[in-house]
């Protein structure tokens, strides 16, 4: 009498089952395409990522693998460059370098004194002032001062026998080691070989024009009958 609780054919079942699983997992071959991201071979270790997800944890990866000594290594570096710099540039604009000023006065015979010329906003002084100005500046831009000249400005123009005196405020930048005689020599040689050469509309007398030096208080004079 047949067992109610039995299967039929429970060997064959089975080995039907095994062959059936068997030939499920033989038939499955590896899927190689998540191992192709950006165009690169390799294998992906986060294939359920979205690929801009993959991208910026593997730069975080690769900046963790920086060491922190390194980066202080880095900044300390950084930082002693950028103070080195400043240094430096604190010590030739301020320590090593001084303004030097040195008064020019040039002989004009063909020009007349002129009430006009005791203001320095009326037009004659203006016109004179950009005449002698141009002149002065095309003589040290010319010369070996170059680099050390800055500037000039006409401050006077007062009266003298057959002309006018005028007088121009030249402004260097020297060494502060320098010796001042010996700079206003060399001021005033290439300033009378400027003027030696110059061929424009003003008339100058070039040995009755002279070089000197000026002090603080000849300045703030200066600066004071300009404001």
């Amino acid at each position: 009498m047949k067992d109610p609780h039995s299967t039929p054919f429970p060997s064959r079942h089975t080995s039907q089952c095994d062959s059936c699983v068997f030939q499920h997992h033989s038939l499955r071959s590896p899927d190689f395409s998540q191992a192709f991201v950006g165009g690169q071979k390799g294998y992906q270790p986060y294939p359920d990522l979205p690929r801009d997800l993959q991208k910026i944890h593997q730069s975080a990866i690769k900046v963790r693998h920086l060491e922190p000594w390194k980066i202080a290594v880095i900044v300390i570096g950084t930082a002693v460059a950028a103070a080195i710099t400043i240094g430096l540039l604190v010590y030739f604009l301020t320590y090593d370098q001084k303004l030097f000023y040195y008064s020019a006065n040039v002989k004009i015979t063909n020009i007349r004194y002129h009430d006009e010329f005791s203001r320095q906003s009326s037009g004659r002084f203006r016109d004179l002032s950009e005449r002698v100005e141009r002149l002065i500046d095309k003589t040290f831009y010319n010369s070996i001062l170059r680099k050390k000249y800055i500037r000039s400005r006409l401050i006077r123009v007062s009266p003298d026998t057959d002309g006018v005196m005028a007088e121009a405020l030249l402004t260097f930048w020297f060494s502060s080691t320098d010796s001042r005689e010996a700079l206003r020599e060399r001021v005033g040689r290439i300033l009378r070989r400027g003027l030696k050469k110059y061929t424009g509309p003003l008339r100058i007398n070039v040995r009755s024009s002279t070089v000197s030096s000026k002090c603080i208080a000849f300045l703030l004079k200066v600066i004071l009958s300009i404001f």
